[in-house]
Parts: C-alpha cells; sequence; structure tokens
C-alpha cells in the first residue's frame, strides 16, 4: 500500500482544479437560485441524478465480480456507499483497497474516491450557508473567512500530528479542504458583481502569478508530505486554479480557444465516468505495464505509452457507453425538477406563440 498511498496521497493540481471548478459552478447555481421555491429538493436531486448512477454502477460491478474475484470486503467499505468513506480510509489506508483472494492482480483500488466523498460533503452544507446568507458580499467574505480557518487547521494538524499523518488527513478530508473549494465559490460571486468585468480580467495575471508559485514549490519542496505543500501550497494551487477558469471565461482568449477544442468539450462530457472508472483497476494496469516492459527490452518509454494509450483509450470508452447508454437516462429526469427560472422561461416562451 506504500506506492499507492504516495501516488494517490501526493497533490494533484488536477484534482485541485476540479475541487475549485466544482465550488465555482455549484456556488453559481445555489446564488441564482438561492430564492426557489424548492431550493434544497431540486438542487439535491439534480446531484444526485448526476453523480449516484454511475457511481452506484461501479459498486454493482464489483459486487458481481466478488463471487470470481472473490473480493474481501469490510464493513469500513460501507462508509463509502454514503461518502464518508475518506474519514477511515484516512485512518488506514487498506480500506482504500478491495483485495482479490485468487487475482491479486485485479484487486480494486477505490483510494481515489477520497476527492468524491470531500465533494459530496460539501455538497450537503454549502447550500444551507448559501441559503441562509444570502447575501452575495456576505457570501465572499464567509468563504474568505472559512477558507483562512482551513488553512490554520493545516498548520494545526501538520504542528501536531507530524507530516506524515498530517498528509492524510489534510489531502483527503474537507475541513482542511474547505478553501480549495470555497476559493472558486468565491469566483463565482465576484463574477457576479458589478465589477465582474474587472475581477475577469484579473484572472490571467492571477493564474501566471499563482502558477508560478506553485512550480516554485513542487521544484524546491518536491515531497508529497511536504510542509510548504501541506499548508500554503494548497491556497496557491487553487488560486491558480481560479485564474485559469477565470480565463477560459473571455471569449476569444488563448484559455477559452484551447478549452473550447472539441476533443477537450468530448472529454468534459464523459469525465465523470472517466474519473470513476479509471484507477479502479490500477494494479491491472501496473502488471500489463511490467509485461510490456519486459516484452519490449526493458523500455519503460515504449511500454508506458502503449500502457497509458490503452489505459485511455478503454476508459474513455467505458465512460462514453455508460454515459450514452446508461446515465443520461438518469439525466433525463432533471426535467423533473426544473428550478423555478427555467420554468418561468418555458411558460414566457410558449406564451408568445
Amino acid at each position: 500500500m506504500g506506492g499507492l498511498r504516495a501516488g494517490c496521497g501526493g497533490i494533484c493540481a488536477g484534482v485541485d482544479l476540479f475541487f475549485v471548478l466544482s465550488g465555482f459552478l455549484i456556488t453559481g447555481i445555489l446564488f441564482d437560485t438561492r430564492n426557489d421555491s424548492q431550493f434544497f429538493k431540486r438542487f439535491f436531486v439534480r446531484r444526485s441524478l448526476r453523480i449516484f448512477p454511475v457511481f452506484y454502477l461501479a459498486v454493482a460491478v464489483l459486487l458481481a465480480l466478488t463471487p470470481i474475484l472473490h473480493y474481501q470486503w469490510r464493513a469500513g467499505h460501507l462508509l463509502f456507499l454514503v461518502y464518508l468513506g475518506n474519514f477511515l480510509g484516512n485512518h488506514e489506508f487498506s480500506n482504500y483497497a478491495i483485495l482479490s483472494a485468487n487475482h491479486a492482480a485485479f484487486s480494486a483500488n477505490i483510494g481515489h474516491f477520497w476527492s468524491l466523498c470531500v465533494e459530496e460533503q460539501f455538497y450537503m452544507l454549502w447550500p444551507v450557508v448559501v441559503w441562509a446568507i444570502r447575501d452575495r458580499i456576505k457570501l465572499i467574505w464567509t468563504a474568505f473567512g472559512i477558507s483562512l480557518l482551513a488553512l490554520a487547521l493545516r498548520c494545526v494538524m501538520l504542528s501536531t500530528a507530524g507530516p506524515v499523518v498530517a498528509e492524510r488527513w489534510i489531502i483527503r478530508t474537507l475541513p482542511f479542504r474547505m478553501d480549495t473549494l470555497l476559493i472558486g465559490a468565491i469566483l463565482a460571486l465576484l463574477l457576479r458583481g458589478p465589477n465582474a468585468d474587472r475581477w475577469q480580467r484579473l484572472c490571467r495575471p492571477t493564474f501566471l502569478v499563482f502558477s508560478s508559485l506553485a512550480v516554485a514549490i513542487f521544484v524546491f519542496s518536491p515531497a508529497f508530505d511536504s510542509p510548504w505543500l501541506l499548508t500554503i501550497g494548497l491556497t496557491v494551487i487553487a488560486l491558480a486554479s481560479a485564474g485559469l477558469i477565470g480565463s477560459t471565461l473571455r471569449a476569444g482568449s488563448p484559455a477559452f480557444r484551447l478549452f473550447y477544442l472539441k476533443p477537450l468539450r468530448i472529454m468534459g462530457k464523459y469525465s465523470y465516468g472517466f474519473y470513476i472508472f479509471h484507477a479502479i483497476f490500477i494494479w491491472a494496469w501496473i502488471q500489463f505495464l511490467v509485461r510490456l516492459y519486459f516484452f519490449f527490452h526493458h523500455s519503460i518509454v515504449i511500454a508506458g505509452v502503449i500502457e497509458l494509450t490503452t489505459a485511455f483509450a478503454v476508459t474513455f470508452l467505458i465512460s462514453k457507453l455508460s454515459y450514452d447508454l446508461y446515465e443520461v437516462r438518469f439525466l433525463r429526469w432533471k426535467r423533473h425538477f426544473e428550478y423555478d427560472s427555467e420554468l418561468s422561461e418555458h411558460k414566457h416562451a410558449f406564451t408568445t406563440k
């Protein structure tokens, strides 16, 4: 488990980018619909229709494979069904795996689900805050204050528990990651104010400055349990991510042109399924890499390219099939839970014809 811990435990800027993006999108939805007549019901049902089907499909597949691969389930694995598995997983890393008794290479890795747990916990709490406060400026200051608290909690955890133990909890637990999500929330709220254009123009220099700082931290303190990375580094990466997201909103900008490329838009469509499926059988893919390494006369470059290309293609195909044949059936139900503003638009559209 040590290798998995180092790989999954080390900070991944991609995960942080998605956390910021999630905070940005979700806060935008929550703020725009805060006066909806069925605010909580519509939000939670719509989120459930997007998140639950493919996640529980993956669980169902693992259960179906259990008689064949003799998976050794633990009571702690049940917590992942209610998106609390990261707490027990951080306490004992072996809970991030479902071992196979007869085919070790096909043991299931569920370590990446810690980030889904963090997001779901955020989805349960932040809507209550937005609904209770409602005022944009007060929400910004609230998010800012909680972000400072998250940074302070990371510093306390690091100083009291030490870097190895602290890394487990800081990286994978909501109280220590709140600023990553809330920096995205702050961006969404700033861009809904009277000075939105000015804030948006500041996003590009924000991205350049904080991405440079992030690179410097990676270079001079590269360890996965680096004190710099586990404290201010997470905030720096989040600010760089917010700058990148804000930069993509200006039509014609380099960031906009890059992320509007069709291949990236297609990947965005299937990204959630890709996230769910990509690492479940990571040990099987590692075994595949090892075999390629020896087959191609110890060329790690050739073996790595083939393994990554194959893994990407297989995961993309599974994600596409999951979305096109399964997930869309649930997503269609969102039309039964439209917000008041959407219903109003439909009403006006009908009356003008």
